[in-house]
């Protein structure tokens, strides 16, 4: 008789088992909790408060965490900020800019590929020292890829793509009149030189000539120097020469720019930098 009872009652344990997670099974007021939505924490309102708490350098539109904290430690370190040396503790950078420590050690990394960074055991990461052998290396690669990029900018840029150069040569020696060491014509001075390595076409001349840009104004900031007393309309010369569309035109005229008065600037560079 017994037998014949249970085996007529449904077998409601199994099914239950199947629609709720196990370890809450066995505790009702965690069913109900999750079948109520009580105490499921709000993301929305988490990832909101952590974007309030984080201040970008610049709205540049939809980025990840670690690609804003990396350009706000990228604009620190080229401004001068954080001059050459100064150690980089995650845990602090974390707190100051709100975020976890993993986006940080992203970040850090990244700059550390950039150039800007360096790490050593047992000490972790710091700004880049600067010594003057890294500089005249890094002037040696600026001169060969901006020369390339103008033979090929010269070759393959469209006509659009020339007239919006020459736009921005003519806002940018305005600016070298008007405010030649602020960060406006730092900003406008960096991009026209890209603007040249990406209309060849390739990409890579654009992404290490940026490396090399950062650098180089790091350099410049932290040092308080700047490129004075360059010719009128300087730039503007350059993008003229350029939309010959002869590359060897081309390239001989964005040789004298990059070497303009550089010796001058080495030697002034090198005394204040480590042999």
């Amino acid at each position: 008789q017994k037998r014949k009872l249970k085996a007529d009652r449904p077998l409601l344990g199994p099914v239950i088992r199947r629609l709720i997670p196990f370890p809450l099974f066995f505790n009702p007021a965690k069913v109900l909790t999750v079948f109520s939505g009580a105490g499921i924490p709000d993301i929305s309102n988490m990832q909101r408060r952590e974007k309030k708490t984080f201040v970008p350098a610049a709205d540049t539109g939809f980025q990840t965490l670690k690609g804003r904290v990396c350009q706000t430690l990228r604009q620190e370190i080229i401004s001068g900020k954080t001059p050459p040396g100064t150690r980089l503790v995650r845990r602090t950078i974390s707190k100051r800019l709100g975020v976890s420590p993993i986006p940080v050690i992203e970040a850090l990394h990244q700059l550390e590929q950039d150039g800007l960074v360096e790490s050593e055991p047992m000490f972790g990461h710091r700004v880049r020292v600067l010594t003057a052998d890294a500089m005249r290396n890094d002037h040696v690669l600026r001169e060969a890829i901006e020369c390339q990029s103008a033979r090929l900018c010269a070759e393959h840029a469209t006509t659009q793509q020339l007239e919006e150069l020459a736009r921005q040569a003519e806002e940018l020696d305005g600016l070298m009149v008007s405010d030649p060491g602020g960060q406006t014509h730092a900003e406008k001075h960096l991009n026209f030189h890209l603007t040249i390595a990406r209309n060849t076409g390739y990409s890579a001349l654009g992404d290490t000539l940026e490396k090399l840009w950062f650098r180089r104004l790091m350099v410049l900031n932290t040092l308080n120097a700047a490129a004075l007393g360059l010719p009128g309309k300087w730039h503007a010369q350059l993008v003229k020469s350029i939309s010959s569309r002869n590359p060897d035109e081309a390239e001989k005229a964005m040789r004298k720019h990059v070497l303009f008065n550089v010796k001058q600037q080495m030697d002034g560079l090198a005394k204040s930098l480590k042999p």
